[in-house]
């Protein structure tokens, strides 16, 4: 490992300096490890607000501390600049080897040429971004968790949860005319307001939600589960009403966002449908993300906010409340078809309660034997063992990835529960 001068460590620390003064948003930072024998590791992950995340963070410390390391362990509460200093803070402090879960690319160019001169390794950690000088990958493919939640909506419309399974052809009406399907590409978004009046054996109403508009890695998700979605819009078993491309899908510019945003967007959905009555197709929203997901969560389960401009005088006969009403399905509006991402408690909690119809889990806790073999190898000067996963902008970089399951509410205790993912008390609330 080359050594480093004190010309460089002041450099770094002006660096770390500078990129303390970009970052806006607080930090998370937990030590663990009971001996620095074997060499101290830094662990750079998003964030604990998603519990994989937080699941990922302790089961790498735990298996890195088992083999004898140290271990930094750092969340940048969502914020790439935020990530970038703390991994540059993680050089200067001397750490042996680095696992970031990468934010940006690009925000992480300038700690990532620092470590390679260093000859400090740098695995990636669940997200495959092209991070410049790279060692490692052990992740999961954007892609696979896009296909994975478009089947799952695909397969509740096969089972008759969108439409009528027993009859394939749509309703009077609703057919689409050939000649104004997509010649190829991604479908073509279908204003609410342009949509054929439909009934539930009609086409359903898609709505697609994303996360921020600059994050690379959920725009793969965002491209595969189009794709996978293509055929039934050709079909007419489905129209996208809202986020066929990825601007649409985007719900917000800044990832601190998302989850109001993406609430705010299926209240308004909610609402649109709501004002078009009978005329209103089966509604449906594929949330890709788990920041997006706890929006979308948060939307079907609960009442909007009151208004500030609201009259304070209660109505006579106050009406049900919009989430109230959807939870009796009816046969002119029966209840969403929402498939979503992860499995925080509150997603869990919607799943079992039948607000949602399934969820594309990963279990990151997985990721960690194969991280820790790497940084072993990496350590030792030996290329880590790879499963054939390219990572996009960088196919030269060892990898392995881990898949998704989908779980509905019947694969709770056996996917979540039984496995020590969340306990019967923590669902139960």
């Amino acid at each position: 490992m080359i050594p480093r001068t004190p010309v460089r460590r002041a450099a770094a620390v002006l660096a770390v300096l500078a990129l303390g003064l970009a970052g806006c948003t607080a930090t998370s930072t937990r030590a663990a490890g009971s001996s620095d024998g074997a060499g101290v590791i830094g662990v750079a992950l998003p964030s604990t607000t998603d519990a994989g995340w937080e699941h990922a963070g302790e089961a790498v410390a735990s298996e890195l501390r088992d083999r004898g390391y140290r271990v930094d362990l750092e969340y940048a509460a969502d914020d790439a600049r935020t990530q970038a200093s703390q991994v540059q803070n993680m050089l200067t402090k001397g750490v042996d080897a680095v696992i970031v879960a990468p934010l940006s690319a690009e925000e992480l160019a300038a700690p990532a040429e620092l470590a390679d001169e260093d000859g400090v390794p740098v695995a990636l950690l669940g997200r495959g971004l092209a991070v410049s000088g790279a060692g490692f990958a052990a992740v999961v493919e954007p892609e696979e968790l896009g296909r994975a939640q478009a089947q799952a909506l695909l397969d509740a419309l096969d089972a008759g949860q969108g439409t009528d399974a027993t009859d394939p052809t749509p309703a009077p009406g609703t057919e689409t005319p050939e000649s104004d399907a997509p010649e190829s590409g991604a479908p073509e978004t279908v204003a609410p307001g342009d949509l054929v009046p439909t009934s539930p054996a009609g086409p359903v109403e898609l709505t697609v939600l994303a996360g921020a508009a600059d994050d690379a890695w959920e725009q793969r998700r965002h491209a595969a589960a189009i794709e996978a979605l293509t055929p039934a819009v050709d079909e007419g078993r489905l129209v996208i009403a809202s986020g066929a491309t990825w601007d649409e899908a985007a719900v917000d510019a800044d990832p601190l966002d998302v989850s109001d945003a993406a609430e705010k967007r299926v209240r308004n959905a909610v609402a649109d449908a709501d004002a078009r009555g009978e005329t209103a197709g089966r509604t449906a929203f594929l949330a890709l993300g788990d920041d997006v997901t706890r929006g979308v969560v948060t939307a079907l389960t609960t009442d909007p906010p009151v208004s500030e401009t609201a009259s304070p005088t209660p109505s006579p006969t106050p009406s049900p409340s919009p989430a109230a009403e959807r939870s009796t399905p009816t046969a002119e509006r029966p209840d969403p078809v929402v498939v979503v991402s992860g499995a925080d408690v509150g997603t869990v909690r919607a799943l079992e309660q039948g607000t949602l119809t399934a969820t594309v889990f990963v279990d990151t806790r997985d990721l960690a034997a194969p991280i820790a073999d790497a940084v072993e190898a990496l350590l030792d000067e030996r290329e880590p063992e790879s499963d054939g996963t390219e990572i996009p902008g960088s196919t030269d970089v060892p990898a392995v990835a881990v898949g998704p399951q989908t779980v509905r509410a019947d694969d709770i205790t056996r996917v979540l529960l039984d496995t020590g993912w969340m306990t019967p008390e923590e669902l139960s609330g």
